[in-house]
C-alpha cells in the first residue's frame, strides 16, 4: 500500500508540474506586430491587421507603382520628402468620400504634433489602403506607413531615422481594397515591385 501511494503521489506531482508549464509558455497568438505603424488618411489599425494576415498576391494590374522617388535617386537627408505614388491599372484608383477627406484633414492637423497612433475605433476603411515599408540591409521594417491616401510626407522624426542609417533604403508598397476594415473578395492584398533609394550626406 506503501508503494501504491508513492507512486500516486509521484503521478499527481509530475501533472500538476505540467499545467503549471503550459501556463508559463502560454501558445502563441497569430495577432501581427503594429508597434511604430504611423497612420495617415483614414488608416485604422484593424483594417491594417486584416491586410497583415492575408496572404499577398502579386498582380501588376492592381500592385502600386511608386512615381517619386526613382529607383537609384539620391534624396538630400535634410529635407524630408514626400514620396507618391499610383496603383498600375488605370480604373484601380478610387476617391475618398467626403466623409474621408474630413477625417484626413483632421488627422493631417494632427500630425503636426508627431507621428499619431491608429484612430481604433474610427469610420470603418472601404475602399482602397496602402501599407509603406521602409527597410534597410540592417532592419527590415525601420519605417511603416499605412495611409488611404497616394502620398506620404516624411515628418522630420521618421526621415532622421532612415538618414541616420547611412544605408540604402528599400520601399514596397502593398495594397489592399477593404469592406468595413476587411479585405474584400478578390481584394488582394497585393505587393508591389520594390524600389531602391539612397540618401545624400
Amino acid at each position: 500500500m506503501g508503494i501504491v501511494s508513492l507512486a500516486g503521489a509521484v503521478f499527481v506531482g509530475t501533472s500538476v508540474g505540467a499545467c503549471g508549464g503550459e501556463t508559463e509558455n502560454p501558445p502563441a497568438t497569430n495577432e501581427p506586430d503594429l508597434t511604430g505603424v504611423i497612420y495617415t488618411g483614414a488608416a485604422t489599425d484593424e483594417a491594417l491587421e486584416a491586410l497583415l494576415l492575408a496572404a499577398p498576391k502579386t498582380d501588376a494590374a492592381q500592385g502600386v507603382v511608386v512615381d517619386t522617388p526613382a529607383a537609384g535617386a539620391t534624396l538630400p537627408k535634410d529635407v524630408p520628402p514626400t514620396i507618391e505614388w499610383h496603383v498600375g491599372g488605370s480604373s484601380a484608383a478610387r476617391e475618398p468620400s467626403a466623409g474621408e477627406r474630413f477625417v484626413g484633414a483632421a488627422k493631417a492637423i494632427a500630425s503636426f504634433f508627431g507621428p499619431r497612433e491608429a484612430w481604433a475605433h474610427g469610420a470603418p476603411v472601404n475602399g482602397r489602403a496602402y501599407l509603406l515599408v521602409f527597410s534597410t540591409p540592417k532592419s527590415p521594417e525601420l519605417v511603416r506607413v499605412f495611409t488611404t491616401e497616394l502620398s506620404y510626407t516624411f515628418d522630420a522624426a521618421s526621415w532622421t531615422k532612415l538618414a541616420l542609417t547611412g544605408e540604402p533604403v528599400t520601399l514596397v508598397v502593398t495594397n489592399a481594397i477593404f469592406e468595413d476594415n476587411r479585405v474584400a473578395q478578390d481584394g488582394g492584398p497585393f505587393t508591389g515591385e520594390a524600389v531602391t533609394f539612397s540618401i545624400g550626406p
